[in-house]
């Protein structure tokens, strides 16, 4: 009895064992042909949708000003007159800061003007009247009246080229005539050229002291002493005064009045009104920007309020910035803003490099290159299958592609690899 109990549960265990081993050849079975489906990928698609597309490139910087200019005087000399401090407003023309020579280089510049200084700028100018008639005379005596006649012929600035080869002829006769000395003649007719000069020097020079001081506020040609006494006179003003070159402000300064300085700058002056932001881009940016860009700034002193620019210079070469090369980029500011900017201020800058609102957009996934510049989409048609169509873009970033013409909203289009022939 107990020989067949045992014979019984080995017959179990064995039947058991057997079922177990057919179910797990089963599963082994089966497993290849489920991991097969497994790895047929779901189609990818999207839909042609509206929206809008915007192209950046972003860098970051900081307000200057427009314009910057470290002044300082030409000579040295001692500081008797300081009108200004750190912070001020100066227009253009007014005075900063005198040396004590600047008192009589003032009065002698402001005598130049005066009934007695154009006096003596028309006694000069007939003085050099009076040294071009003897220095005509000097020559007309020495190749004669003939030869003379024929020269003046010859200098008028009228004459035809038919005219002045006629009067050269002549003076050639007229001068073959007479016994001269070269040398002599040479010396003549350079002290009559000489003297021509000096005539139009001294009326050019009557002419500035006559027309007063604002005639004479910037450099000019010293055709001959007369002038020269004026450019003179305008330069030791002017190294002995410092004036402001533009409206602005004061925004450092380095002396006080009694001190003895030289020709190293003492004050700088900066626009206040008209700012500008300088800032860098990486150099891949480059295709991003060009003047006329509109930028967008966000100032870390005034959150959440952007202020709009534009692109108005972009530097011709590259610089290089804690070891990484960028693009420099210059943007202007709006004259008004709701908040007080300040030249320093950092900055963060988003140029808008391209810009189309409620446009046709797929992603960029779905382009195929067909050739370089030209590209098609894969339509998934109403029977699921795969149609290739040409299409046009225009815009693209990172994520999406403006689509031009090929496609219409609504469309399914494939987002992953489709294999062509």
């Amino acid at each position: 009895m107990q020989k067949t109990e045992r014979f019984s549960r080995k017959t179990v265990s064995i039947t058991l064992f057997a079922m177990l081993a057919i179910i797990t050849a089963v599963a082994f079975f089966a497993r290849p042909a489920s991991s097969e489906a497994a790895e047929i990928p779901a189609l990818q698609t999207a839909k042609v949708r509206t929206g809008d597309l915007i192209v950046t490139a972003s860098g970051a910087g900081t307000v200057v000003p427009a314009s910057q200019l470290d002044l300082g005087f030409r000579t040295s000399g001692v500081l008797t007159e300081l009108n200004v401090a750190v912070g001020d407003s100066v227009q253009a023309a007014q005075v900063l800061a005198r040396l004590e020579e600047n008192i009589q280089a003032e009065a002698d510049f402001q005598s130049l003007f005066t009934t007695q200084g154009v006096a003596k700028a028309e006694l000069a100018l007939v003085s050099a009247k009076d040294a071009l008639v003897f220095a005509e005379s000097n020559v007309s005596y020495l190749v004669g009246s003939d030869a003379w006649y024929w020269q003046q012929q010859w200098e008028k600035p009228e004459a035809t080229q038919a005219e002045k080869d006629l009067a050269q002829s002549k003076l050639d006769y007229f001068l073959s005539l007479r016994y001269i000395d070269e040398s002599d003649i040479a010396l003549a007719r350079a002290n009559l050229e000489s003297a021509r000069v000096a005539l139009q020097d001294a009326q050019a020079a009557l002419d500035i002291v006559k027309a007063g001081p604002d005639a004479l506020n910037a450099p000019i040609a010293a055709l001959g002493v007369e002038m020269a006494k004026l450019e003179q006179a305008r330069l030791l003003v002017e190294s002995t005064r410092l004036t402001a070159p533009f409206d602005g402000a004061v925004t450092s300064l380095s002396v006080v009045a009694g001190q003895t300085v030289g020709t190293t700058p003492i004050m700088t002056i900066a626009t206040t009104e008209k700012l500008l932001v300088r800032f860098y881009l990486d150099e891949t940016d480059l295709d991003k920007v060009k003047v006329g860009n509109r930028v967008t700034f966000m100032f870390d002193a005034y959150q959440n309020q952007p202020v709009d620019g534009e692109v108005v210079i972009v530097e011709p070469t590259l610089q290089v910035v804690d070891g990484t090369p960028v693009i420099v980029v210059w943007a202007s500011l709006p004259t008004e803003t709701d908040f007080n900017l300040m030249s320093g201020m950092t900055v963060d800058a988003e140029v808008i490099a391209g810009e189309s609102l409620k446009t046709l957009i797929v992603p960029v996934q779905a382009l195929r290159e067909l050739a370089p510049g030209s590209y098609a989409v894969f339509i998934v048609d109403a029977n699921g299958q795969l149609v290739m169509t040409p299409v046009t873009v225009g815009l693209r970033d990172f994520a999406n592609a403006e689509i031009l013409s090929g496609v219409k909203v609504g469309d399914v289009v494939s987002t992953g690899t489709v294999e062509t022939k």
